[in-house]
């Protein structure tokens, strides 16, 4: 899992494009990880990337790359649907939800590959209902912003201590 991940911070500090543009794209192809797109998330997150003059490069390594927590991210779409609708879970029925979620991801990681199809059904997006869904757009935007400061900001310090020297 740490290796998963410097890799991908490699890849995102190998793009020669402005941080701007690099963090906004990481924050776009996260961003679609949390919302159901039957399959065609990497490519919408390319076309959002294109919209708004972001790294297209960095919206479908982010969204490739985080792919296998779709199961985690999915589950927190609900606890903070149900929170922001008043139906409180208690912090033992989150950590088991998140709990179960997990494992579920690492039990499920070669049907993922094996048949991707049976994953991208209009039934399952149907099944899910408002909470999920408005959790999903507040969990998009507040883990994009964390993602787009973590990596913008280093990039930034570091192009200030350089003018000042």
């Amino acid at each position: 899992m740490k290796e998963k991940i410097i890799n991908l911070w490699k890849k995102l500090s190998q793009i020669s494009d402005t941080p701007h543009a690099i963090a906004l794209g990481a924050a776009l192809g996260l961003g679609w990880n949390f919302i159901p797109s039957l399959g065609i998330g990497p490519f919408m997150s390319i076309f959002s990337a294109k919209i708004f003059k972001a790294s297209g490069i960095a919206a479908v390594t982010i969204n490739l790359g985080t792919g296998f927590f779709i199961p985690v991210l999915y589950t927190l779409n609900m606890v903070t649907g149900r929170f922001i609708l008043g139906d409180f879970l208690s912090f033992m029925d989150m950590e088991e939800e998140l709990s179960n979620s997990m494992q579920s991801s690492l039990d499920g990681i070669e049907a993922v590959t094996n048949t991707p199809s049976s994953f991208f059904s209009l039934d399952t997006v149907t099944e899910m209902g408002a909470e999920f869904f408005l959790g999903g757009f507040i969990n998009a935007a507040i883990f994009g912003l964390i993602l787009y400061g973590l990596i913008w900001t280093p990039p930034f310090i570091k192009g200030k201590i350089q003018r000042k020297t």
